[in-house]
């Protein structure tokens, strides 16, 4: 991580230039840079702060931006999908999670290189 890197004089302006990456280290500015130190080592063992472009997030609440992306994958290679065919190749194309309840999955992790392969071979008139 390149705010692991560097200097402790260098430390809060390396924090100023990549605002926006981490809420946590937005809002712990003002802690002395020891403290910081152990807030950038602790987020960097948990994966959380990648890179300046990268943050590890789980949820719910990203899966619709997530699937909604591939989606508009899915229809760059074939515009004239439906939404029934964007569901069913959806649904389809999942991979299922091994030991993890159904329940608790769904259909399974999206699968966007599938989906999109799929998208190219639809059919425009087929229903589904």
């Amino acid at each position: 991580s390149q705010l692991n890197g560097v200097t402790d004089e260098e430390l809060l302006a390396a924090i100023d230039r990549h605002a926006g990456i981490d809420k946590d280290l937005d809002e712990a500015r003002s802690l002395r840079i020891p403290l910081l130190r152990q807030l950038i080592t602790i987020k960097l063992r948990e994966g959380n702060v990648i890179s300046r472009h990268y943050k590890y997030v789980d949820g719910t609440s990203f899966a619709a931006p997530i699937v909604s992306s591939i989606i508009a994958c899915m229809l760059e290679a074939n515009p004239r999908l439906t939404p029934q065919q964007i569901k069913r190749i959806l649904i389809d194309t999942a991979e299922r999670v091994p030991e993890i309840e159904v329940d608790r999955q769904g259909w399974g992790v999206v699968a966007a290189a599938r989906a999109v392969a799929g998208a190219l071979v639809q059919n425009p008139d087929e229903s589904g």
